[in-house]
């Protein structure tokens, strides 16, 4: 869960999985009742190597690009259909800062 004004400033993520050369980045979104997600399409490879409870190296950008991004480990909270909450053909990948892997 987000704790920090600094996590609440970050506005999106990148990762890179096993395979070389596939790079995802995806906007950060929030809602009250998960502060912290990302969505992405039914179709997108992204979805084929992540799980529920892995933990990925992701790097945080800031709204303000002038700031360095940061680097944390996030575990992925959930994988849900994302139609429930308006976001048809899409999943929402619910994400977790980790604090106890920094």
């Amino acid at each position: 869960m987000l704790t920090t004004e600094t996590e609440k400033a970050y506005i999106s993520a990148e990762f890179q999985l096993e395979n070389p050369g596939i790079f995802y980045q995806f906007k950060l979104r929030r809602h009250r009742d998960e502060p912290l997600f990302a969505i992405v399409g039914k179709g997108s490879k992204a979805l084929e190597s992540l799980n529920k409870g892995d933990l990925i190296p992701m790097t945080y950008h800031f709204r303000d690009r002038t700031i360095p991004a940061e680097r944390k480990p996030t575990r992925i909270k959930y994988i849900l259909d994302g139609t429930a909450m308006g976001f048809k053909d899409h999943f929402i990948i619910a994400l977790d800062i980790n604090k106890e892997d920094q």
